[in-house]
């Protein structure tokens, strides 16, 4: 059972009958969905933009049934019309110029653009998938650019190794000293903490 929200503007189930009666009405006459929720946004004090959300993400799943009929019946309307001289209506355009146009042509453009209105609508959430996955993929290579610029820590064996290295290098330097000089031979050793001291003469 879904639990409904206790704040003032939460829909009611009589909010959502009333949606979808309106809805339904809509199709059975062969209009569409947007006009349906402006009306229903006029009734129930709530925008076009929430009864379209309402309607589609969460009452529209329990008038499946309902849905179909509804078309059913438009369908016989516009087969009864066609089979009837179409009635044909002045408009005026904004030139100020009028033209004739038949009922059913204007109903095949509006079904038209209700048709187009939910593949945009499908194009947006497919959009909208897309970006939240580039989003994921750019925070994951920013993750790992930011692993592999972390230095890690030098471990004992190579603080041993590096003090081992430059002990070599200062034995070579003081061979090379003693070759060039007079002065008293120096000799070094490490300690056991990895420490590199001067040997005196005396030992």
């Amino acid at each position: 059972m879904e639990r409904w929200a206790s704040r003032s503007d939460a829909w009611t189930p009589e909010d959502d009958v009333t949606l979808a009666e309106l809805v339904l009405k809509h199709i059975r006459e062969g209009s569409t969905q947007l006009v349906a929720f402006d009306e229903a946004a006029s009734l129930l004090g709530r925008t076009s933009a929430a009864c379209g959300y309402r309607w589609n993400g969460v009452v529209r799943r329990h008038y499946e049934d309902a849905i179909r009929e509804a078309k059913q019946i438009r369908r016989r309307t516009l087969e009864d019309r066609r089979n009837r001289r179409p009635t044909r209506t002045q408009i005026t355009l904004g030139t100020g110029e009028e033209h004739e146009f038949t009922l059913d042509l204007l109903i095949r453009g509006l079904r038209d653009f209700e048709r187009r209105y939910h593949e945009l609508q499908d194009t947006i959430v497919a959009l909208t998938e897309q970006k939240r996955a580039l989003e994921e993929q750019l925070e994951q290579s920013r993750h790992k650019t930011i692993r592999e610029h972390v230095s890690i820590p030098a471990t004992p064996e190579q603080i041993e190794e590096d003090s081992r290295m430059l002990l070599a290098i200062m034995e070579r330097a003081r061979k090379l000293i003693e070759a060039e000089s007079d002065l008293p031979k120096a000799r070094f050793r490490m300690d056991a903490d990895g420490n590199v001291e001067r040997i005196s003469q005396q030992e």
